[in-house]
């Protein structure tokens, strides 16, 4: 596949496996192929076809609760004539007002195929925290914290108490309140933006240079880019990559900017 499908299946594997995370598997199930390979950790759970991979999630579904993603890394792993692969780690933590707290690293793979100039998932893996640690009676999911996840929590705690948000109104004039935490980056589209958060992409009706008077903590890396640094996964002389997979460029004037602010945020505590 060409270098444009081959972004778009990063996104996609992003946004769907995201949205599976908020207990949505409409975006899963309208990707997948008929004869789909699902496939859960569980010994049971291994199964072909769209129709048991449904009837599956919907009958396991209710035994999780809603998580959000961090920490995101998705990697193409092969890229053969019409074929895609991709696999991803990642944080999965739970929404607050979830009745437990839980943090814990997750992986998927999924496998793309390009049907009739459309891609459609032929198989796909992804794992759940059900069963990786110990679990008081009665209950399916390890409620511990570990020193990472009081970490992450006493983080949390503290961007909690700074209720403010953005308000961003999309092309279809729906108001989105949006904390700037969540924001992964913004690219300048026009006279409009696309701001990509951790969740959602949102059509905002804001030009770039009204974007960082709204979000002054992400960094101007290129004219028509502004990038949230924690979400920085990795960076070279001509562009950073970002944790769903986008490729920033990077203007060589920019360069020394960037790169102390990424030493801001890695640098000893």
């Amino acid at each position: 596949m060409n270098r444009r499908l081959e972004a778009e299946a990063l996104r996609l594997t992003h946004e769907t496996i995201a949205r599976f995370w908020q207990l949505d598997i409409k975006p899963i199930l309208s990707l997948a192929a008929d004869d789909i390979m699902w496939v859960m950790p569980e010994q049971e759970r291994y199964m072909r076809g769209i129709d048991a991979m449904r009837a599956d999630l919907k009958a396991n579904l209710r035994e999780l609760v809603p998580c959000h993603m961090s920490h995101v890394e998705f990697t193409v792993v092969q890229n053969c004539g019409r074929a895609l692969s991709v696999v991803g780690r990642y944080l999965v933590t739970t929404d607050a007002g979830a009745p437990i707290f839980l943090q814990v690293q997750q992986r998927t793979q999924v496998n793309w195929e390009l049907v009739d100039d459309r891609l459609v998932v032929k198989s796909l893996y992804i794992s759940h925290p059900r069963g990786e640690l110990a679990v008081a009676r009665g209950e399916t999911f390890a409620n511990a914290i570990g020193r990472m996840a009081k970490h992450y929590l006493d983080e949390r705690v503290a961007a909690e108490t700074n209720l403010h948000r953005v308000p961003l109104r999309d092309a279809n004039g729906t108001m989105h309140l949006v904390s700037s935490s969540d924001v992964v980056f913004v690219e300048a589209r026009r006279k409009r933006c696309l701001v990509r958060t951790t969740y959602e992409d949102i059509d905002a009706r804001m030009g770039i240079t009204d974007a960082l008077g709204q979000f002054p903590e992400l960094l101007a890396a290129h004219r028509s880019y502004l990038v949230n640094p924690r979400y920085i996964r990795s960076f070279n002389e001509d562009s950073l990559s970002m944790s769903d997979g986008t490729q920033i460029p990077l203007p060589r004037p920019r360069r020394t900017e960037v790169l102390a602010r990424i030493r801001e945020i890695t640098g000893p505590r």
